[in-house]
């Protein structure tokens, strides 16, 4: 049975907190309830033939996610969540209404499936990457039907409960192949041959739909899937791919290149990388620091405040801590504007970067025209050629201080920025007062659209000169507070 859930999972939910359901998820195809792995014997679960092919067993107990998720005061994904929304919203553990014995009385569960692990069932039968997957999601959900009364989070009783109603992530016995496969100790794995012959089969961090009935007549639609491990160098999972998971499932998307291959990938694409948790900044600190959300996707569900430039002069911006207020800068094109935002090195987001900078304030570009059109279907900064053969410029673009590649003048003075990165991507991209005075200007003369090449906008209006341009001179010190003087013209 399908469900037209667009409408109720659609974006800018309320931004009430919402209960999540981690469960841990054991993989066993003969139903003996025991563990066959022999190290002298591996191939019993490698062996296409054998009644436990597929076989794996989770490594931890319900009690060893509880902390790491729902935490009070620690580093926590609840707390990250927190922190990152002031106070607006978080994943709070579910209450489990029939607990097995030994097994936290919300938050966390752990079932066993009568099937191979999905990288094993893939290869059986009449299944494929994608049906296998989908089985396997399915069949542990209903597996979580006699832990909870999954009827009372369907307020409404239309007989479909979304994230928003109750959130719920799948950890995979084993390891996670997006983190696994580039930690040098595990050596370069694949989906099949894991750190260890135990935990031999992998999956990949997904945000999915499904359809799984439960008790009621109540449908679970969406659901978050990864691996039960990091890595063999960080042990089990880190808050950061879960964190960046679950954004997807209340909506977020991907700021990577999604959909982007063989030819088509330009590299050097300036995707906002470690500055955005929907990018590649889930993976900090191990993933146990992850970046906060842009600034874009933050004011887009409600999550940080915004006082908009409509005239020149000096604003406040503030850090999350101090209230998260992101100033929005408008231009001649009524589709693009200019955000500006305060990031520390503090707290989750202490290795934001390598160096020893301390934060300041990042400029972002909006083009909601390319926004319209890629935002929903996560590809808002990819470097494809979807768009009539050609690139598309980022509709969500950080412009940072250092990292681009730079065009010089005749004489070998800096002239402007090109649209690719360079080789310090990451490196102090934040504009602050210093004793270097370049170090609190950002001029967006100096910077281009990755595909249109045009600078300042992507677009000028008719009677606009292309030598409009707006100035962002920072008045302060690395911050929670920090004034900006806003100049266009």
């Amino acid at each position: 049975m399908e469900h037209d859930t667009e409408k109720k999972e659609g974006f800018r939910q309320p931004l009430k907190p919402a209960p999540l359901l981690i469960v841990l998820a054991s993989f066993d195809p003969s139903g003996e309830g025991k563990d066959h792995y022999d190290p002298a014997h591996p191939e019993l679960l490698t062996d296409k033939e054998s009644k436990y092919y597929g076989e794996q067993w989770a490594i931890s107990k319900p009690a060893d996610c509880y902390e790491r998720f729902f935490g009070e005061g620690t580093m926590s994904m609840l707390e990250y969540y927190r922190q990152m929304t002031n106070g607006k919203f978080w994943f709070y553990p579910a209450p489990i209404d029939h607990p097995d014995e030994g097994m936290p009385n919300s938050g966390v569960v752990a079932v066993t499936l009568p099937l191979p692990h999905p990288a094993a069932l893939r290869n059986l039968g009449d299944y494929d990457n994608g049906s296998a997957a989908a089985k396997v999601i399915h069949d542990i959900v209903c597996a979580c039907d006699r832990f909870i009364d999954f009827k009372k989070y369907d307020p409404d009783g239309d007989g479909i409960i979304t994230p928003h109603d109750l959130a719920i992530i799948i950890l995979n016995a084993g390891y996670d192949h997006a983190t696994c496969e580039h930690d040098r100790e595990c050596g370069g794995v694949d989906y099949e041959d894991g750190p260890d012959g135990a935990h031999r089969f992998q999956v990949h961090g997904t945000s999915q739909p499904t359809d799984a009935e439960m008790t009621g007549g109540v449908h679970i639609v969406r659901v978050s899937n990864i691996g039960e491990y990091r890595s063999v160098k960080t042990g089990l999972t880190t808050i950061g791919t879960p964190a960046h998971e679950l954004c997807h499932n209340v909506g977020a998307q991907d700021m990577y290149s999604r959909y982007t291959s063989g030819y088509d990938v330009e590299p050097r694409w300036p995707i906002p990388g470690p500055l955005s948790l929907m990018s590649s900044g889930n993976h900090l600190g191990e993933g146990a620091l992850p970046a906060f959300v842009d600034p874009y996707q933050r004011i887009y569900f409600g999550w940080s405040d915004v006082t908009e430039a409509t005239d020149d002069g000096v604003y406040t911006v503030t850090e999350v801590s101090h209230g998260d207020r992101v100033l929005k800068i408008p231009t001649p094109n009524p589709d693009e504007y200019f955000l500006c935002e305060v990031r520390l090195k503090k707290g989750f987001e202490e290795k934001l970067t390598k160096g020893d900078e301390k934060g300041g304030v990042l400029v972002w570009h909006v083009d909601e025209k390319v926004n319209r059109e890629w935002f929903l279907k996560a590809q808002c900064v990819s470097s494809n050629r979807a768009w009539r053969g050609r690139r598309h410029d980022l509709g969500n673009a950080i412009l940072p201080r250092n990292g681009l590649e730079k065009v010089y003048n005749g004489d070998g003075s800096f002239w402007k920025f090109g649209p690719l990165r360079d080789g310090t991507w990451g490196a102090d991209p934040f504009f602050y007062r210093s004793d270097a005075p370049e170090t609190a200007l950002f001029d967006s003369s100096l910077y281009c659209g990755a595909a249109s090449m045009s600078y300042s906008l992507n677009s000028f209006p008719e009677g606009v000169s292309k030598g409009w341009k707006l100035t962002v001179e920072v008045l302060d010190e690395p911050a929670d507070e920090m004034k900006v003087k806003i100049t266009r013209g």
